[in-house]
């Protein structure tokens, strides 16, 4: 498919005596241009006069794997750099790289294959045994490090691995390093925004800027809380001067409200309404929510929410407490800023987790539509996966059985709600054991990429019980342990411990707290 005639903004650019760049996004391309990170990065290449970069992504059935801009093959290209947002996705890389002919072990091509994004961050070791080197960082805190390397020694492979070698925040797989330290700025200097837009993405039509990195809320669950800390937000003046590049009359998405400083979120929301946009919002924060906030959803026609349980047990356990008061407050005011859909998303296998927990969350629902607000409601449930790097590193995750049952289990007792959907259990499976493996998952994830069943690619998994039920204790040796985001290990311990005792722990004060080495 032609995909350019669908967008807007796009980069194309002469070939000749440039460096070749693939970017590519390991999934279909309706969710990696809906990827604000992925989309900076494009933009950011092709600034230079000396680089040619396009994008790439997993081809569609029976369509050849192509770059976007020019139709090339991936063996055209100079340098491959894959941007990385889900663990899952470990498996389509292969699949890019077997459809491209690119050898999958790094010792015998003469491709450089790169790789980044937040999942690699998180845990990069599944993936090790196929890329040449992991970039773990932002890109604007690591841009100007890399850029130098590429120009120069892109012909030399050797001695380009060489050069990022030296780099603290870059891993190398088959060059031991005690511990990489994931790049963040310190300081937001340039507000992320995209400019290209497509009709096909997720987002459609979607101008999306981000007003704040990370979150203070401190949910126990959530890997983008922990990876991303310290939180940071932009200053006034730099979400001014992104407005200022948005057309009139667009649609806008925000993203990173969960730290966002308020006043500065309705100046931007404001200034955009201004120009007749429309907004919308990655997520929203319910308990932060007030009159002059909810001016800013004047257009916008669907919302999301998350409360993720209905359980005050689980609550406390993940360190998220959205009452139901506050919740039909919400939907009230919704229903009044003439809103349509309500998204709400849910979690089910949660630590501690039980039947009555489960039947709380159906209780929730019916007393939800009881009330007969003029909005459609859609309800989306997914497990929980106990990510890397966050205080349920060391929880149990289910194993299939278990989360067949509670898939059952919601089916059966929500079964005449039209707008339900749950995720896959077989999918959740793989997911956790790629989030949660080592090096030892490099046939798993190779046999799942050639279409191997899952239970032909189990076979494969030496160890299956550690990687599901790590031991419970601070002592326990987790494959990621030699990546530093800068949050300790013993504060996760504390909080984990926290969970099992069912405690609250305050947000993020980031001018007063030093507690979890992130500031």
């Amino acid at each position: 498919m032609d995909y350019l005639k669908f967008e807007r903004n796009y980069i194309k650019k002469k070939w000749r005596n440039k460096i070749s760049i693939a970017l590519i996004f390991p999934n279909y391309y309706h969710v990696g241009m809906s990827n604000l990170g992925f989309l900076y990065i494009y933009e950011r290449l092709n600034r230079y006069e000396e680089i040619v970069c396009e994008r790439v992504f997993l081809p569609e059935k029976e369509t050849p794997l192509r770059s976007i801009e020019s139709n090339r093959p991936l063996k055209d290209f100079d340098l491959i750099i894959f941007s990385i947002s889900f663990e899952v996705d470990y498996i389509n890389i292969l699949k890019i790289l077997k459809l491209g002919e690119i050898d999958l072990e790094p010792l015998k091509r003469k491709e450089i294959v790169l790789a980044g994004g937040v999942a690699t961050w998180l845990n990069p070791e599944p993936l090790s045994p196929f890329i040449d080197a992991f970039l773990l960082g932002e890109w604007e805190e690591i841009e100007e490090k890399i850029i130098p390397i590429i120009l120069d020694y892109f012909q030399d492979k050797k001695k380009f691995l060489e050069k990022l070698d030296a780099f603290p925040f870059v891993y190398i797989p088959f060059k031991e390093k005690k511990e990489i330290k994931v790049a963040k700025s310190k300081e937001l200097k340039k507000v992320i925004y995209s400019k290209i837009i497509s009709k096909k993405a997720e987002f459609s039509d979607t101008y999306l800027i981000e007003v704040s990195k990370g979150c203070g809320r401190s949910c126990r669950f959530c890997a983008a809380g922990f990876v991303y800390r310290p939180p940071r937000s932009y200053v006034e003046n730099l979400l001014s001067e992104a407005v200022e590049e948005i057309p009139d009359n667009s649609k806008v998405g925000l993203i990173g409200l969960e730290f966002a400083d308020k006043k500065e979120i309705l100046m931007l929301g404001n200034k955009l309404l201004e120009k007749g946009c429309v907004l919308t919002f990655s997520s929203l924060r319910i308990d932060a929510l007030n009159n002059e906030f909810l001016e800013l959803l004047k257009g916008a026609k669907s919302v999301a929410v998350a409360p993720e349980t209905a359980s005050l047990k689980l609550k406390k356990v993940i360190n998220k407490n959205l009452t139901e008061e506050e919740i039909f407050w919400a939907l009230s005011k919704f229903q009044e800023k003439g809103l349509k859909k309500v998204k709400f998303y849910f979690m089910l296998g949660l630590p501690l987790e039980n039947l009555e927990d489960l039947k709380e969350i159906v209780e929730f629902i019916k007393k939800l539509l009881e009330k007969k607000y003029k909005l459609i409601f859609s309800f989306t449930f997914s497990f929980f996966i106990p990510k890397p790097h966050t205080p349920f590193q060391w929880a149990k995750f289910l194993d299939l059985k278990e989360l067949k049952e509670r898939e059952r289990f919601i089916k059966r007792e929500l079964y005449y709600i039209k707008n339900l959907k749950i995720e896959s259990p077989k999918s959740a499976f793989i997911q956790a054991l790629i989030a949660r493996g080592g090096r030892d998952l490099k046939e798993f994830i190779f046999l799942l990429s050639k279409g191997v069943s899952l239970k032909e690619a189990l076979k494969s998994i030496p160890n299956i019980e550690d990687i599901l039920s790590p031991k419970d204790s601070l002592e326990t040796v987790f494959p990621w342990d030699k990546i530093d985001i800068g949050v300790k290990k013993e504060y996760l311990w504390r909080e984990w411990k926290r969970a099992l005792r069912l405690e609250f722990t305050a947000f993020c004060n980031t001018k007063k707290c030093k507690i979890c080495g992130a500031c």
